[in-house]
């Protein structure tokens, strides 16, 4: 026969063999308090990741728009240069509205582009030049965030 060690119940083998009631309580499940600590963390996750998508998607139609503004400018500018390359007078524009992006809706975000002349002097190596900076900037109203936004570019034309 086995001697009971100190601390121990000789008959705990016979108990946990005898009652299956016992093995369950023995068990460790999860609490209700971890289970709802589990899915705070779940939705805290799901959420910050929900909004990291939404400011992503509004950085990007933003930048989207900056971008064709910013070729419809240059290209302009480059017209206008054409014209001077070609000995034609420069064509400037004011408030002309262009389409900046076609939304889904039926109706565009468009923008009013406006292009100025101003004949300065430059000095290069104790030469004083003439030029002329023609400054194309288009304004629009941001759909998402309801403000209004300008972008300019300058070119000068010696």
């Amino acid at each position: 026969m086995k001697l009971p060690i100190m601390g121990e119940n000789p008959n705990s083998d016979n108990e946990s063999k005898a009652n299956p009631m016992t093995i369950l309580r023995q068990a460790r499940g999860f609490t209700l308090i971890e289970a709802l600590v589990l899915v705070l963390v779940i939705v805290v996750l799901v959420t910050s990741l929900y909004i990291g998508i939404i400011y992503a998607e509004k950085t990007l139609a933003t930048n989207y728009r900056d971008r064709v503004v910013t070729l419809l400018l240059v290209g302009q500018l480059e017209l206008e240069y054409y014209r001077k390359e070609n000995g034609q007078p420069f064509q400037l524009q004011n408030n002309r509205e262009y389409v900046i992006q076609e939304l889904d809706k039926g109706r565009p975000i468009t923008g009013k582009m406006t292009i100025t002349a101003r004949v300065g002097n430059d000095v290069s190596n104790d030469r004083s030049l003439q030029f002329t900076a023609l400054t194309a900037t288009m304004t629009w109203k941001d759909p998402s965030t309801k403000q209004v936004r300008t972008l300019s570019m300058r070119e000068d034309f010696f």
